[in-house]
């Protein structure tokens, strides 16, 4: 197959340039061992060589080891969380083996008069040189939390979705959204995944953390994204771990959740699962559109989803060896899911539906991940390749239809199938193959060279005996035809470190190509367009990152970025139910800038304003082209600006306040179209422009006996009122950026401003933390929840969540 020879044909290239420079083998070996002050060992402590840029970790006995090209010095920082940080000035000429011993104690040290202070990974990656708003899942795990609750509550960020558990959602940051923004797992784009690793319904559970980059991309992590990405991290214990979860909520919902870990004393050798089940009916009750029996006037009228059920069951269960001569990482994993979703409506909230539904499943999906360094640690190899197939169904063939109150009517005519209008049963396959090759090379202590090469093939085929057919005297089922999409993205970027470090730079070259084959489907009739359609795109991106830092707290960033965007499978191919193939489309094209200021006192505060600019030519939007189906179209040019601030405060050691808010005013501009020249510096349609939230954590111990803990939280987002169409930009309100006031026309696509409000309280009833009770109530005022496309999201519910880890 081409992809497994291009996939074979570079893995080669790159074997050779290793046997090549692994001969330069000349190093200074640096090894030790890191204890607590009771002289047990330190396991998973963080050993960093400053200059060399070289970071491993302690084993289960505490012992690391390193290897280094000798120069005149360098510093060792070791560093473990909740214990001092340890640093070394070490003098490497010498040929003789370098062997240390650290010691740490609880609190900040003070070395010189300075103060040193450990950053956990999550910090850390927040004040890179690329902007990365983080997630720490793993501080809220014990929360009935749901991943788009807390991405939500970060600046620059909104997630929308279509409904209640597992609904599709619509990513938005930084005036960007849909495809735009690309989604990984542990750097790997999730295709392969299909709908199993939905933001929607993934548990917090099994992530370390969510990193929501803004803008530029680091190299490795590169794709053609827009305006960003999001990186979902798993859990990085290193420690054997049981962890297991149950959170019952209100609307029938239950999620469970069961991680573990298993390694061996020398740690070489390790196991482990991670798995989740999803279930909830999704029967809150909305506002529908009811038509009246005798007047057929359409009547506003609250109802109870009837069905909206979904359930979903993940698994991955993976084993691995580490530490060994030819691979410092190698991993093997087995994947499964099962999904089904009872569809109530289509793309708008306008027709029930009662027996529609679909099912997403694979029997397995088998990855290989493997990670070596070499030439001392200078050389860094990164593999990863998957493949899958995955089943998804698509059913739409009952014989007449049901009304919001869940009351079936039989047809008018025996004839008529479908409760759409245009009956399915489209049984579809879609396989994808990626192959991701991640090398890093440090040129010397302060400069390295980064390359990311990810190659992606996908291709659909399938059956429908009620879908859409070739003309002529034998029409052939169109689904039954194959869709191909093949997509290869290298990023080559140089990262830097000047001024003794205060100075960051990124540069980065990017290639995109990509083709594709498939049929074109008429928007108005849902049939064969013409011939088989086929696509070719190649083209060359550029991305520019600085990052200054004045003091250890205060910091400023710049970035600009000529990106490119090419169309996904989807919104060309489209999906074979609701989303209409469009072969018209055409690569998205921006350019990029971006400026950031932070700063801070440690314990106290932090503080950041970023401000971001966008030219943007043949946007990709989704829109309805009906009241069944959607259909991803070029918006012609677009261009705005935006502001966020985001703020932490810790007042008192117990209680820490959170805010933020993002403006962004995104329009069109040089309208092609002499029939919608009126439309001339609108804002683009249905993208909120500006939204906000605030929260308040209250930390308290010794509450119920002398060893509990116990967390009050609050959470409010506001999000103003935006409307799902185009208005001209003279019909806008008057008021300050748009936010006071009323439209000058009569707008009933007005998406209402909205605040919700949620509270909780988690417990933990022991200092150790193996068991944790959780309550919360989301929408306290059960306010009307509008989302994409004027769909409504439940009003209030309860939960009640179990959270029970064990370390061993």
């Amino acid at each position: 197959m081409k992809y497994l020879y291009y996939t074979a044909t570079f893995l080669i290239f790159f074997c050779s340039i290793i046997t090549e420079v692994t001969a330069q083998n000349l190093s200074k070996r640096i090894h030790g061992q890191v204890l607590f002050e009771n002289g047990s060992a330190i396991h998973s402590a963080n050993i960093i060589l400053i200059g060399a840029n070289l970071h491993v970790q302690t084993d289960a006995q505490g012992y690391f080891n390193l290897n280094t090209i000798p120069t005149k010095s360098d510093t060792l920082k070791v560093s473990y969380m909740g214990m001092k940080t340890e640093s070394r000035v070490l003098h490497l000429l010498d040929k003789k083996d370098l062997e240390l011993i650290f010691i740490l104690s609880d609190g900040s040290v003070q070395i010189n008069e300075i103060k040193v202070y450990g950053k956990s990974a999550n910090k850390s990656a927040k004040r890179e040189t690329v902007k990365a708003e983080i997630i720490d899942t793993k501080a809220v795990q014990g929360q009935a939390a749901t991943l788009v609750e807390l991405m939500n509550q970060a600046a620059g960020v909104r997630i929308r979705q279509s409904g209640g558990l597992g609904a599709n959602t619509n990513i938005m940051l930084n005036g960007f959204q849909g495809k735009a923004i690309k989604v990984f797992k542990d750097g790997i784009p999730t295709d392969y995944l299909g709908n199993a690793f939905n933001i929607s319904a993934i548990p917090i559970n099994m992530l370390e953390r969510v990193e929501v980059f803004k803008g530029v991309l680091p190299t490795n992590i590169g794709a053609d994204a827009l305006g960003g990405a999001i990186n979902m991290v798993s859990r990085a214990d290193q420690q054997r771990y049981l962890a297991l979860s149950y959170e019952l909520g209100s609307f029938n919902t239950h999620r469970v959740s069961a991680n573990l870990l298993y390694n061996t004393p020398d740690r070489k050798l390790f196991w482990g699962l991670n798995s989740f089940y999803n279930y909830s009916d999704n029967n809150y009750s909305v506002i529908a559109s009811v038509p009246d029996q005798e007047t057929a006037n359409v009547i506003p009228t609250k109802v109870k989803l009837f069905h909206n059920a979904y359930k979903q069951i993940y698994a991955e269960a993976f084993i691995g060896l580490r530490d060994l001569s030819w691979a410092d990482e190698f991993r093997v994993g087995l994947t499964s899911f099962y999904i089904k979703r009872d569809n109530q409506f289509a793309a708008l909230m306008e027709k029930p539906y009662g027996a529609s539904y679909n099912e997403q499943y694979t029997p397995i999906i088998p990855t290989v991940r493997y990670k070596k360094k070499f030439i001392d640690g200078r050389l860094d190899v990164d593999q990863f390749l998957v493949y899958s197939k995955i089943n998804s169904l698509h059913v739409d063939t009952l014989r007449g239809s049901y009304d919001w109150f869940g009351k079936y009517h039989p047809p008018v005519n025996q004839n008529q199938r479908g409760e759409s209008g245009n009956p399915s049963l489209l049984d579809a396959w879609f396989a994808n193959f990626t192959s991701r090759t991640g090398i890093n090379y440090s040129l010397s202590a302060n400069h390295n060279i980064a390359f990311n090469f990810i190659y992606n093939a996908f291709s659909r085929t399938g059956k429908d005996p009620y879908g859409a057919k070739t003309t002529g005297q034998n029409p052939v089922d169109l689904q039954s035809l194959p869709a191909d999409y093949n997509k290869a993205i290298a990023t080559l970027g140089l990262n830097s470190n000047l001024m003794d470090e205060k100075l960051k730079n990124s540069f980065q070259l990017k290639f995109y190509h990509a083709n594709m084959v498939g049929q074109e489907v008429d928007v108005n009739t849902a049939m064969l367009k013409g011939e088989t359609s086929k696509a070719t795109i190649s083209t060359f991106g550029l991305a520019e990152s600085l990052k200054y830092d004045w003091t250890r707290q205060t910091f400023m960033r710049i970035s600009g970025e000529l990106a490119t965007r090419l169309p996904e499978q989807n919104e060309i191919l489209g999906d074979g139910s609701f989303a209409l193939s469009n072969f018209n489309l055409k690569p998205e094209r921006s350019l990029n800038g971006n400026i950031g200021f932070g700063t801070g006192k440690e314990g106290l505060f932090d503080l950041e304003l970023n401000g971001f600019y966008r030219i943007t030519k043949d946007l990709i939007h989704a829109v309805p082209m009906n009241l069944i189906y959607t259909q991803n179209i070029n918006v012609e040019q677009v261009r705005g600006i935006g502001l966020e601030t985001d703020l932490h405060v810790t007042p008192l050691s117990w209680l820490q306040l959170n805010g933020n808010f993002t403006y962004q005013d995104f329009r069109l501009y040089h309208v092609e179209d002499p029939l919608l020249h009126y439309l001339e510096g609108a804002r683009l349609r249905n993208m909120p422009f500006f939204f906000a939230n605030l929260s308040t954590d209250v930390h308290l111990s010794k509450v119920f006996n002398k060893q509990d803990q116990l967390k009050i939280y609050w959470n409010m987002g506001y999000v103003h009122q935006y409307y799902l169409d185009y208005i001209p930009k003279d019909t806008e309100p008057n008021g300050f950026l748009g936010l006071w006031g009323d439209a000058k026309v009569n707008a009933p696509n007005v998406i209402p401003t909205q605040t919700i409000q949620s509270a909780g309280m988690l417990w933990t009833p022991w200092k150790d933390r193996l068991l944790s009770v959780n309550i919360e109530c989301k929408n306290i005022f059960d306010k009307t929840v509008y989302d994409n496309f004027r769909v409504q999201n439940a009003g209030r519910s309860f939960h009640l969540k179990l959270n029970y880890i064990l370390k061993y």
